[in-house]
């Protein structure tokens, strides 16, 4: 590690004065839809957050009245590509749903009932520019005559401000966190032996924090473990396990906050946690796992079983849709929410299960449809799902947990005629930086084999990303798009390195 200690030179004055502008305007460029709208984004599920986090705090010992004082009891959760948990911890009292981060959950609970939950906003743009900061500032450390860390910060943020980065910025959900978790494990395979203990602990506890915002980021790390390994052992043999190490704590992480949500839940206040069954509903819509139940049920010893009764119930076919399973209440389309609670934990907890029986039993046909929804997931990059809707708003209406004033439409959300617009413009973007990153990883010797590396880590991630919420969930433009900005951010990284090649070769020998 002392071989990569020097320290770069203090900038002077003028020099200083220049990163504090560069950083101004990435932060301004982060705040760009949220300054232009008026106000911040958010989705039905946002209220969700809220209530489950206020009641986490009053569990806690933070007596207060609810945020949501006044609302109906129960909101009624949407359908289709809107299908979102509703104001209730699931379906039955003691019971929570342990779909949604209990994190996330309870710092939303404690800024809505500060009225200040612009701060979600504000923790974005900090965790994006710190997930950045750290392995740039290692890379500067490693190439003193390349690019100065204000630009390698400033610049790819500011080109991924052209995508959709600020329209997550201004995203009152946790989906901002899964670019971060991802440029989190890149930077730690890449840059994690040549890290200062500080950094590696700052570094560490953000990914902390970003596994734990949303339970799919659990899934997303943990696909991207055994590539980490690979890169960090392809690059140096030496010490090639701590980057994998430093990764496997953050993942520790999120399998213990799973743990500690149901020690909490049963000693606290006598509660289960029940995960919705997202894979099995998959499975049923995709083909393979209606087929299973078809072939086996009825049959007491296959715990899915209980929800192919439900489903039969209805000879509706949108009854098979995996939004529809989970969500739906009405006795034509709805099944899962029409069990018990107890079975509905039955089946909710034996997802797993179901999906290696069904995989044993057609391990081809459930093999193509991942990949298939996975695919239409990697082509979903529209922000369409961060803009509210007349629904939401009529949902929303009379809470007061902003600073910027209700919940309602701003300035580019009650018309989105611009989207026709806008989204081919994003489409191009991403495909030049694909473009770029494709060709500068096939110059030799035009950027260092680190940022390389950087590079394919951010890419697989996009695609581990698609994987797991277009496979395990259900393909849908937030997904996509909440990703897709690490394209022209990772061009901006590369081609930067590039325009410094002679100067990083003539001192480092072409690393």
């Amino acid at each position: 590690m002392q071989k990569y200690a020097t320290s770069v030179a203090t900038d002077p004055p003028q020099g200083a004065s220049k990163a504090v502008v560069w950083f101004c305007l990435a932060v301004l460029a982060c705040l760009s839809v949220f300054v232009i709208n008026g106000r911040p984004l958010f989705y039905f599920d946002t209220l969700g957050y809220i209530q489950q986090g206020h009641t986490a705090l009053r569990h806690l010992g933070w007596p207060a009245e609810s945020p949501l004082s006044g609302r109906p009891a129960e909101v009624v959760e949407q359908s289709a590509n809107s299908a979102s948990p509703g104001l209730t911890e699931i379906d039955a009292e003691n019971t929570v749903d342990g779909s949604r981060s209990t994190v996330y959950a309870i710092l939303s609970g404690a800024m809505a009932r500060l009225g200040v939950l612009e701060g979600l906003i504000v923790l974005n743009v900090v965790a994006v520019f710190v997930a950045l900061w750290l392995p740039m500032r290692v890379a500067a450390r490693l190439w003193p005559n390349g690019p100065p860390v204000a630009h390698t910060v400033s610049v790819p943020i500011l080109c991924a401000s052209l995508g959709s980065l600020p329209f997550f910025i201004a995203y009152l959900m946790p989906d901002t966190f899964a670019p971060v978790l991802l440029i989190v494990i890149a930077g730690l395979a890449v840059f994690g032996r040549q890290m200062r203990i500080w950094e590696v602990t700052l570094l560490v506890a953000l990914g902390a924090l970003a596994i734990t915002s949303h339970l799919s980021h659990l899934a997303i790390a943990t696909l991207m473990v055994p590539l980490a390994a690979i890169v960090s052992f392809v690059l140096s043999r030496r010490r090639w396990w701590l980057p994998t190490a430093l990764i496997l704590v953050i993942l520790g992480v999120g399998y213990a906050e799973q743990s500690v949500l149901r020690s909490a839940a049963r000693a606290v206040s006598n509660s289960i946690v029940v995960i919705k069954p997202y894979v099995t509903a998959r499975l049923i819509q995709d083909g393979p796992g209606l087929r299973y139940l078809q072939t086996h049920c009825p049959d007491e010893t296959i715990p899915t079983c209980k929800l192919y009764r439900t489903l039969m119930l209805s000879n509706d076919p949108y009854r098979l849709t995996a939004s529809h399973i989970v969500f739906e209440t009405s006795q034509n389309l709805g099944s899962f929410r029409l069990m018990t609670s107890e079975d509905q934990k039955i089946v909710a907890d034996n997802q797993i299960g179901f999906f290696f029986d069904v995989l044993a039993n057609d391990p081809m046909g459930t093999t193509l449809a991942f990949l298939e929804n996975a695919m239409v997931q990697a082509g979903f990059i529209s922000v369409d799902m961060t803009l509210q809707t007349d629904k939401m708003i009529e949902q929303f209406d009379g809470i007061s947990v902003l600073v910027t004033g209700p919940l309602m439409h701003g300035r580019i959300t009650a018309n989105v005629n611009w989207l026709n617009t806008v989204t081919p413009i994003h489409s191009a973007l991403y495909l030049a930086s694909l473009g770029a990153i494709l060709v500068l990883l096939a110059w030799p010797r035009r950027v260092p084999k680190e940022i390389k590396a950087l590079a394919i880590m951010l890419i697989f991630g996009i695609l581990a990303n698609a994987l797991v919420c277009g496979g395990i969930s259900q393909p849908a433009t937030r997904y996509g798009a909440r990703v897709i900005w690490l394209l022209p951010l990772v061009a901006a990284i590369m081609v930067l390195y590039a325009m410094h090649s002679k100067a990083i070769n003539e001192t480092s020998g072409g690393r």
